[in-house]
């Protein structure tokens, strides 16, 4: 026991909110849930929706060499013709000239866009926030293993002390001839049973504390230990609490976030019936010198602005079309409002019973466990006195060892009911911290 004890100080402390952290860091799902917001919040710009003018610039130069033969007629109406002739001609052209364009009116459409881009970046950051919850949650479970797996191995190390000093007492009462070799074998049965508990108790702490390495992303090899004292959250009524669950449930925003993404789809569908109307124009430049034309040479450059209008007459139905699928679309984003919504509160309505009940259990089995402590010390003192037989008192060892078992399992299911909860709420993120 004191060998246990120097090896577990030895280990390096984690708390839950430790292991939250250390997730919210490292998780890999998270760094790239992360990078996703990013990337939509990068492209929730005006530019991006179409809003801004485009403004380009463009030069060019070019050599021609030809073999030129012109014949033109006399501009003197004497129907005489002259002619260029010339091999290996040069012309040069160079140009130059920079461009404004720019949407005046699309039906609005620009503005939609840019609505849904800020709706799908919105829908990014929801999606990234479930993510981080569910991971959370998760970080959550695996630490409670941990726990859970940390108290049986101390439950089972306790339970084989105990069956150590049965052991040694049996021999000691044969050796006197006060015992039986019985009592001795039923003793040596029981440590051999014990400690092959502990050690399966061992390898599950260890293969516990491996998975909540890899899953925080550090080394699984890092020794640790959990803190074992559970506190728990307050929680408020349930009314309270199903409240929170329809204004704050990440799945019923994502869901509500849908139909906002539906309605601007419908209205950008919608604005392709409206006239466009763009703005266009710029200044440029160019320069051309031929060795075979009547224009040896000429160079222009000068301002140029200019309004396009464009509306659509016929486009074999497309636009509405997708008038028509984008009010479908609504449709579903309503129904499934409506589904998102019912299977949620029918999570917590689920997830509240179970947490109350998993509370009176608790309650209950921290009643018990005060019974089975008193039985077994009584049944102690009555083996010491030779007034029980080792059978007897090995009884009330297991009853209270599986006491203690049940008190630990239904300590840690009350925190996992806890942590569900804290999640259908949308408050996991706030309250674990």
């Amino acid at each position: 026991m004191a060998f246990l004890a120097l090896k577990v100080q030895a280990q390096e402390p984690l708390t839950l909110t430790d292991a939250i952290g250390i997730t919210l860091q490292e998780n890999h799902d998270i760094q790239i849930a992360t990078l996703d917001t990013v990337v939509s919040s990068n492209n929730a710009t005006a530019g991006n929706a179409g809003l801004l003018p485009n403004i380009y610039a463009a030069t060019g130069y070019d050599y021609y060499q030809n073999n030129t033969d012109i014949e033109f007629a006399s501009f003197d109406g004497s129907g005489d013709t002259q002619s260029i002739s010339a091999d290996f001609a040069e012309t040069e052209e160079f140009s130059a000239s920079i461009n404004v364009e720019y949407m005046l009116f699309d039906g609005l459409g620009g503005h939609h866009r840019l609505k849904l881009l800020k709706n799908s970046n919105e829908t990014t950051v929801l999606q990234t926030r479930y993510r981080v919850e569910t991971t959370v949650l998760n970080t959550v479970f695996f630490y409670l293993n941990v726990a859970t797996q940390q108290a049986n191995l101390s439950i089972s190390q306790e339970q084989l002390d105990i069956s150590n000093e049965r052991l040694q007492r049996a021999e000691s009462q044969f050796n006197f001839g006060a015992g039986n070799h019985t009592a001795v074998l039923n003793a040596e049965v029981a440590v051999k049973n014990d400690s092959v508990a502990l050690r399966q108790n061992r390898l599950h702490y260890q293969t516990a504390k491996a998975e909540l390495n890899a899953f925080m992303g550090r080394d699984p090899k890092i020794n640790f230990t959990v803190d074992e004292e559970v506190a728990f959250y307050p929680f408020i009524d349930k009314q309270q609490l199903e409240a929170k669950v329809l204004e704050n449930n990440a799945r019923l925003k994502l869901s509500q976030q849908g139909l906002e993404v539906s309605q601007n789809e419908l209205s950008i569908a919608k604005a392709e019936r409206y006239p466009k109307v763009s703005l266009h124009g710029g200044y440029s430049y160019f320069d051309q010198t031929n060795e075979a034309n009547l224009l040896l040479s000429q160079q222009l450059d000068g301002w140029n602005v200019g309004v396009g209008v464009r509306l659509n007459i016929f486009d074999g139905n497309r636009t509405n079309r997708k008038i028509q699928n984008a009010k479908i679309k609504i449709d579903q984003e309503k129904l499934r409002i409506d589904q998102t919504k019912l299977q949620v509160v029918k999570d917590f309505e689920n997830t509240y019973t179970e947490y109350e009940q998993a509370l009176n259990d608790l309650e209950i089995e921290r009643s018990n466990l005060k019974t089975f402590e008193q039985n077994f010390e009584r049944n102690r003192i009555d083996f010491r006195n030779g007034q029980i037989t080792n059978t007897q008192l090995r009884e009330a060892q297991l009853d209270l060892t599986s006491a203690k078992f049940r008190i630990v399992t239904a300590t840690y299911t009350v925190k996992q009911k806890e942590a569900l909860m804290l999640q259908l709420t949308g408050t996991m993120l706030t309250a674990l911290k």
